[in-house]
């Protein structure tokens, strides 16, 4: 049995999430507040379904995200594996 995930803004896959930094240094969610990063929308007109808790035409659902988002990192933390070796060569050479 599929499982139905309601549309909203708050949980597509284009939507960025808010978070402020507490006097203790933890990340904390502004429930409501975020912003679209798909660029077929308006601001004007994604600030409209956010507010409203409304999902566009362009919905699309987070499943893929975190995977997406991992993927980046491992990248990124290949790509300075890289630079530090490069970094520790040099220290070497002088």
């Amino acid at each position: 049995m599929e499982i139905q995930t309601e549309k909203f803004c708050e949980n597509c896959n284009y939507f960025c999430q808010h978070y402020f930094k507490s006097n203790q240094g933890k990340l904390i969610k502004v429930f409501g507040d975020g912003h679209c990063i798909n660029n077929k929308l308006t601001k004007a007109v994604s600030r409209k379904h956010i507010s409203k808790y409304l999902a566009c035409e362009f919905w699309e659902a987070q499943e893929h995200k975190i995977d997406a988002q991992r993927e980046g990192v491992i990248k990124v933390i290949f790509e300075m594996r890289k630079t530090l070796k490069d970094i520790a060569s040099v220290l070497q050479d002088d």
